[in-house]
């Protein structure tokens, strides 16, 4: 085979990979290796997992990165073994496992970006860039503005602090005695609990409880109850095994925006399905490896897009074709170029044609070369067969650029220019940023840009148990959408938290209910359950299975997300982010309606499956989707 002898004759030692640091209760390489699926062909596994990821395939092969040059302490982590040969076969499959061992846990290389040979590589002096920006006073507002924000967190957690560090921790046996007591004193009997209920909204789930004898304590900080729905802040102690709480320990890699793309990664690996078909590829520019894969990958997506509209000068083309060339190459000549001391996909020179020589104005140039069309569009049919991402592109090349650590929109913008990206995320102050494809080929309801909110429930991680609500709603920004605006953040995002702000909105305009969603999709041709809703429910399911094992195992825990789609124009959905303790507030008639029949049927689901231990498939409108088979 082809594949066989593309990499048969490569030396590996494995014994010179880093590898994460990995607590006692995490998974170990071996188990993971044990649980690779092996009805998947290895081979599609790594093309599928790695991409255009080819640096990293080199150093778990044991092979200098092309950048080893510019870093004397990675020369010394990452050497070959020329005595230790291994077949194929064993070498994809420790890549594989390699590969899902570095996507679950967090292990983020920080690194300086004025060091970055990459940048150089594209003839982009960085210190130049930021300078420039520091002077703009359009880019001088954007670093203020999430100042603000980035300050107004800072400020809610220090407060939170305050009161950690105000609280006294109870031991085990202490907490037990004074739930006791407690309970006593309400004469309470084995089926009635004490519950906290941090947030608002919740009425109907405390009239439920209230209803069962179940007792409110009112003090969110307390460590003594049996149930604690802890919504809006984190946990303030470590919960006794025998108490029930709504929150696990950790799920950054599921719902933070670096964490949810690095776990994606090793989607393929765990479930056979390829995040690329329902994530739009997204890299976090604070790691090292990832900024040099979002370099690249720029690269690609402008050659590409570029080609797409109707391009008019014979050189530009002539290296776009061979950048995208470049994307389609074998794994082996991948290899054989970046190993050598050239430019991994083009020099300074060919991208600052590629990139800013200006087009030639189409009145004045008559370009006719059939041949060279011929191959744009061959180039172009190439990449489609192999890039699930193709369509979403269709000419503008358009970016998003996602603060860590901040929600409801806050520091969200759109960019096409690769200089105004790398100003505004590296420009910011202690922000970490990651950089996501947007889709370019949105479906619209009356011009304007929308998402789906869907939740769902898991109610335990091992083995893994996952519930989906049998309605979403639908948000829409207040303006129409406009690619060539993207600074009106009115047109392009839809976070109630944001459009609110817009004076011209109209609340109940803002948002749609699932079945009339249904019928516009039906209208346009399309089946809401079977296009849509059962690619939620195996979005969820392959989405859980890449983070399982980076959330730890504690039963009598549950815990409600909400997940953001985006549907294209030929009915895909893809997902955007997963989102911890999602808004139940009643902002619109959609949501008042919507929230309050979810969260009714989230206190039936908490007294019947978490209490009760009943094994019913549905508990009002949440519908058990997955169930792991141990």
């Amino acid at each position: 085979m082809q594949q066989q002898s593309e990499l048969e004759n490569f030396q590996v030692d494995w014994s010179q990979v880093s590898k994460p640091k990995l607590s006692e209760k995490r998974t170990t390489k071996q188990e993971i290796k044990q649980n690779v699926q092996t009805e998947i062909n290895v081979y599609d596994r790594i093309s599928n997992c790695f991409r255009y990821r080819i640096s990293t395939l080199i150093t778990q092969m044991g092979k200098p990165q092309y950048y080893c040059k510019f870093d004397p302490k990675l020369k010394k982590t990452i050497q070959s073994n020329s005595n230790q040969k291994k077949s194929l076969e064993q070498q994809l499959s420790k890549i594989a496992a390699q590969l899902e061992l570095s996507c679950r846990f967090i292990t983020r290389s920080m690194f300086q970006i004025t060091r970055q040979p990459l940048l150089k590589s594209m003839g982009i002096d960085i210190r130049s860039i930021l300078n420039k920006a520091m002077n703009d006073k359009e880019f001088q507002k954007l670093y203020l503005d999430l100042d603000d924000q980035s300050e107004e967190q800072r400020k809610k957690e220090e407060e939170t602090e305050k009161i950690l560090a105000s609280l006294q921790t109870l031991q085990e046996n202490e907490v037990r005695e004074e739930i006791e007591k407690l309970r006593k004193k309400h004469n309470l009997n084995q089926n009635q609990n004490l519950y906290v209920i941090q947030g608002e909204y919740f009425n109907n789930m405390k009239t439920l409880f209230n209803s069962l004898g179940w007792v409110e304590i009112q003090d969110v900080y307390t460590q003594i109850y049996d149930f604690n729905f802890c919504y809006l802040k984190k946990f303030f102690h470590k919960p006794i095994p025998e108490q029930v709480v709504s929150r696990f320990a950790s799920t950054k890699l599921l719902t933070t925006k670096f964490g949810l793309a690095r776990s994606l990664k090793s989607c393929y690996i765990l479930g056979g399905i390829d995040s690329n078909t329902f994530f739009p590829r997204c890299y976090d520019l604070s790691d090292e490896g990832d900024f040099e894969d979002f370099l690249e990958e720029y690269k690609f997506t402008f050659a590409e897009n570029y080609l797409k509209k109707n391009p008019r000068d014979e050189e530009k083309i002539l290296i776009a074709i061979q950048l995208l060339n470049y994307k389609l190459m074998p794994i082996q000549d991948k290899i054989n170029r970046i190993t050598v001391d050239e430019y991994p996909v083009c020099t300074p020179q060919q991208w600052k044609i590629l990139y800013k020589k200006p087009e030639p104005k189409q009145e004045i140039v008559q370009f006719n070369n059939p041949n060279l069309m011929e191959s744009v569009q061959q180039i172009l049919q190439n990449v489609a067969s192999v890039d699930p991402q193709f369509k979403i592109s269709k000419g503008e090349n358009i970016w998003v650029t996602k603060p860590c650590g901040l929600s409801r929109g806050r520091g969200v913008k759109y960019f096409k220019e690769l200089e105004e990206i790398l100003a505004y995320t590296f420009g910011a102050k202690d922000v970490n940023f990651v950089a996501q494809k947007c889709l370019e080929n949105i479906m619209t309801i009356q011009k304007r840009k929308f998402d789906i909110r869907q939740w769902m429930i898991v109610s335990d991680i091992q083995p893994l148990t996952i519930w989906m609500y049998k309605e979403c709603y639908v948000r829409f920004c207040g303006v129409e959408y406009n690619t060539e605006d993207l600074k009106n953040r009115y047109a392009h995002l839809t976070n109630f938290s944001v459009q609110k702000h817009n004076e011209e909105n109209q609340e109940e305009k803002l948002m749609m209910d699932q079945e009339e969603f249904i019928q516009i999709l039906k209208e346009r041709g399309f089946d809401f359950e079977s296009q849509v809703r059962q690619k939620f429910k195996n979005i969820i399911i392959a989405t859980m299975k890449s983070c399982q094992k980076s959330i730890e195992i504690r039963k009598n825990t549950f815990e409600v997300f909400g997940l953001d789609f985006i549907v294209d124009d030929d009915c895909n959905p893809w997902l955007i982010e997963v989102n911890a303790s999602p808004t139940f507030a009643f902002s619109t008639p959609v949501t008042e309606r919507l929230n309050t029949m979810g969260l009714t049927d989230l206190g039936e689901f908490i007294v019947e499956h978490v209490y009760n231990k009943t094994k019913k498939k549905n508990y009002g409108g949440w519908e058990l989707i997955y169930k792991q088979k141990l």
